[in-house]
């Protein structure tokens, strides 16, 4: 079964939020009709509008005046090809021609009299939403069969404007991007319950790709200055893919860090071109994770993969807001809500593969367990921060299902992410309690006593290292106030016994 779908955008400062996919069969979508109808051309669209005032176009039952105007309509198709340029310039592919201009046939319905009047790209100034692009006919050219023709809708503004206003440039870039995508393929539906319902990456690359072309655009870092919705600094244990409350938009964080990370900005055109390979039609399923995990791969010569990704991901987003460190980290970091910290109230749950994480506050100065019947699909680190700011983050690796951990007298930030290990995705549950069952001698905690605790302590003896309250207990196994050669001695003959 094909679907045809609408992929539209909210205005940045819109309370008003629409699905983002519309099926036809819940809304009528078409290129606009004018009364009187006037166009304006460019080397690569056609813009097609209205200035008489009593043109009406009928929305969900209510009319709204078509009325716009020329500055306005010529500086949409301005911005539209500027847009375009910039796209062709780093190697996208062109959206495809709308109809055959070598068919003369007036009767023909595939005549270019129905599609705009000729192959030029068409955009309707309209009130069907803010920006939209419409999914027409297949169009099955190599290499990326599965690419659609497409046209597109741009809000009237009311009227209100004779030029498109710098705080809407996002909006072109944006619904031009969408155009692009559609060449490569069309495939946003999936089964329910799994990731392969890809609107969000449709979502996630066009939002990106705003500030490529406009690298002045506010859009995407106004998103996530706001600590009132849902973004992945408000919520960072959703997966990348989470497709609701328009996190599809907001998780364009997660393309940002990918280009800043590798420091490649192909990477984004990359992955669209391996899905345009795979997609053939709307019944071709296409997990869109093992791409990015493919991509990242190939990007960086094997060097990096998605799980990674996933780990640096995870501790990028803790450092935002009034935790941003200068030069580190994302860019405009400090212009972001900072990220949601936790504190331990069990059980947390994850997403597996899909790159979700927990910053989960430790008390200080006690020993931990996290268990969890996926132990396999998580990653485990822990950051500290001392007194003057100083920060350092650790690995924590499990032992049988179990990580083993303690905190120290400052301050202590346990993360926990998913891994990326095959394509399925199911909920991970895992719980953090505090380990009071200290055994002498086992000073890194992890139930064992072994040459790494004896190791630990000797780096205490000769002042290597300072043990905190907790170590300091476990490692004075003689009970004599002191950490010297006589707990070495009895922990080794433990050991051996």
């Amino acid at each position: 079964m094909m679907y045809v779908i609408v992929i539209f955008i909210s205005m940045l400062y819109s309370n008003v939020h629409t699905s983002c996919i519309v099926s036809n069969s819940n809304r009528d979508i078409n290129r606009q009709v004018y009364l009187f109808p006037e166009t304006i051309e460019s080397e690569h669209f056609k813009i097609h509008f209205t200035v008489y005032d009593q043109d009406f176009q009928n929305v969900n039952g209510q009319n709204y005046s078509l009325e716009s105007n020329f500055g306005y309509a010529q500086s949409l198709i301005d911005l539209a090809e500027y847009s375009l340029e910039k796209y062709i310039s780093d190697g996208w592919e062109l959206p495809p021609p709308d109809c055959d201009e070598s068919i003369t046939d007036i009767d023909s319905l595939e005549h270019c009299s129905n599609f705009g009047g000729d192959a030029l790209y068409d955009i309707y100034i309209s009130n069907d939403g803010p920006g939209m692009v419409v999914p027409e006919r297949p169009y099955n050219v190599e290499p990326y069969t599965g690419g659609y023709t497409t046209y597109m809708k741009i809000s009237t503004l009311s009227n209100n404007y004779t030029t498109c206003p710098s705080w809407n440039y996002h909006v072109l870039a944006h619904e031009v991007h969408h155009a692009v995508q559609l060449r490569y393929g069309n495939g946003t539906s999936g089964t329910s319950g799994n990731y392969m319902y890809n609107l969000w990456f449709f979502e996630q690359t066009a939002t990106y790709m705003e500030n490529v072309v406009f690298p002045n655009s506010i859009h995407l870092r106004t998103m996530l200055s706001n600590c009132n919705v849902v973004t992945p600094l408000t919520h960072p244990e959703h997966e990348v893919g989470y497709r609701f409350e328009l996190y599809p938009y907001r998780s364009a964080l997660w393309h940002k860090f990918l280009v800043e990370s590798i420091g490649d900005s192909s990477i984004v055109r990359s992955m669209w071109e391996d899905y345009g390979l795979q997609y053939n039609d709307a019944s071709n399923q296409i997990s869109i994770l093992p791409i990015y995990d493919q991509v990242i791969q190939s990007t960086t010569n094997q060097g990096y993969n998605l799980t990674d990704a996933y780990n640096d991901y995870a501790k990028w987003r803790y450092f935002t807001g009034d935790r941003s460190v200068n030069n580190e980290y994302f860019d405009e970091a400090d212009l972001y809500c900072e990220s949601t910290i936790y504190n331990i109230e069990n059980p947390f749950t994850l997403i597996s593969n899909g790159g979700g994480a927990y910053f989960i506050n430790l008390p200080v100065n006690e020993n931990f367990m996290l268990s969890s019947e996926n132990s396999n699909d998580i990653f485990v680190s822990k950051l500290m921060i001392d007194n003057s700011g100083n920060t350092s983050i650790g690995d924590i690796n499990s032992e049988d299902n179990n990580f083993y951990f303690s905190s120290s007298d400052e301050s202590n930030i346990l993360i926990v992410n998913t891994k990326y290990l095959n394509e399925s995705q199911n909920e991970i549950s895992f719980n953090i309690s505090i380990n009071q069952q200290n055994i002498l001698g086992d000073v890194n905690f992890d139930g064992l006593l072994n040459v790494i605790d004896v190791v630990i302590i000797i780096d205490f003896c000769i002042g290597n290292s300072n043990p905190n309250s907790s170590e300091l207990a476990v490692a004075d196994i003689n009970g004599d106030n002191e950490i010297n050669v006589l707990d070495i001695v009895q922990l080794v003959s433990i050991i051996l016994s």
